[in-house]
């Protein structure tokens, strides 16, 4: 599971690295997006891991813990949100270079850690984005590492 968080913000660290905004509404629509992304390409992932994930974030608990805990409970389910999560971050490489491509025209002269926080803000405030803001916190922080 390590793996698919570390694909995840390389997937964001292309994503902002390679598409400046320039104002707040740049902000949200880039949010919205990555939003999109996550939520069509996480359908394989059960409710029940994503609502851990995102209380592991909001908790600032460990999130593999959390999700080797749902993984225990069932493992024929756990093996099914493994393997969903995998593909979640071959389905967000995909998404992150169409994004890249609609915003390439955007600039800024924003460090690239601004940027970040700027579009975790807007993905935060965004009703039914929370799962996918968990994943790009996470991405965010082992960007950081």
């Amino acid at each position: 599971m390590k793996k698919l968080i570390l694909l995840l913000s390389i997937s964001s660290a292309v994503l902002v690295t390679s598409c400046n905004m320039a104002n707040d509404a740049d902000y949200d629509a880039m949010a919205q997006d990555m939003c999109d992304c996550v939520t069509k390409s996480s359908k394989g992932i059960s409710d029940e891991m994503k609502n851990a994930i995102i209380k592991s974030e909001k908790d600032g608990t460990d999130m593999q813990a959390a999700m080797t805990e749902i993984m225990m409970k069932d493992l024929e389910k756990g093996m099914a949100d493994a393997q969903a999560m995998i593909d979640l971050g071959k389905d967000m490489e995909a998404c992150s270079k169409d994004l890249e491509k609609k915003y390439d025209k955007v600039y800024t002269t924003e460090d690239q850690d601004v940027v970040i926080e700027k579009i975790l803000n807007a993905l935060k405030a965004k009703k039914g984005c929370e799962f996918s803001y968990a994943l790009m916190k996470v991405g965010a922080k082992e960007m950081k590492k």
